[in-house]
């Protein structure tokens, strides 16, 4: 069997929440200039005891947080409007950033692209936040480095349109071969999430007649 393994980051892309409750959302928008992508699982483990010995133990994902970093989200008047929409700003009339204090700032899906050595994944977190980026100006030197901006972000579990909290998910990730690949960041695809794969295409064996 081919060995795999995934590298680097690419194709960034933010699609804006329409409708938390349906889960819609606008096209997503490609950001260039991606440089890293952070993120860490946020799942809380609680232990109850008696009689001596664990009694029960439950997990609960509560999404996670982690930081995306680029080198452009500003070199167009459509991408300042996209971040600004993001993170809270506002585009004047002029055409200007405010850099506004109090304006909430609009929830969004996050879409990225890992390639691999044989296979390559593409992953969509449904329901993201983005804070203001922080950044380090820098003099030039004999090495000139570009500004990178970097965004905290967090992002939560969603309950898909008919389900239950049993469904609670935080997005879905497609692999090189499968049929949403080639057109993934055409649009966020929540069809198919409540479908679970039967347990006879798990093993292998049919689900009637004992296997045979």
């Amino acid at each position: 069997m081919a060995r795999n393994g995934f590298f680097g980051v690419r194709n960034s892309h933010f699609a804006i929440v329409l409708d938390e409750d349906k889960l819609t959302y606008e096209k997503p928008v490609h950001v260039a200039g991606t440089v890293e992508i952070g993120m860490e699982p946020s799942v809380e483990t609680g232990t109850s005891h008696a009689d001596n010995e664990v009694w029960l133990e439950e997990q609960q994902d509560n999404g996670g947080s982690g930081t995306m970093s680029f080198y452009d989200t500003e070199g167009t008047p459509e991408l300042r409007q996209l971040i600004a929409d993001l993170v809270g700003y506002e585009i004047t009339a002029d055409g200007r950033t405010n850099l506004k204090a109090n304006k909430k700032p609009k929830k969004f899906a996050f879409m990225c692209e890992q390639p691999g050595h044989v296979t390559g994944r593409r992953r969509c977190l449904l329901m993201c936040q983005l804070a203001k980026p922080s950044q380090t100006l820098t003099t030039n030197s004999d090495t000139p480095e570009i500004t990178q901006l970097d965004y905290p972000f967090t992002w939560k579990p969603v309950v898909p349109p008919g389900g239950t909290a049993d469904d609670r998910t935080s997005g879905y990730d497609s692999f090189t071969g499968l049929p949403d690949y080639e057109t993934f960041f055409d649009a966020v695809n929540i069809d198919g999430l409540l479908e679970r794969k039967s347990e006879a295409e798990d093993t292998g064996t049919p689900a009637e007649n004992g296997g045979e």
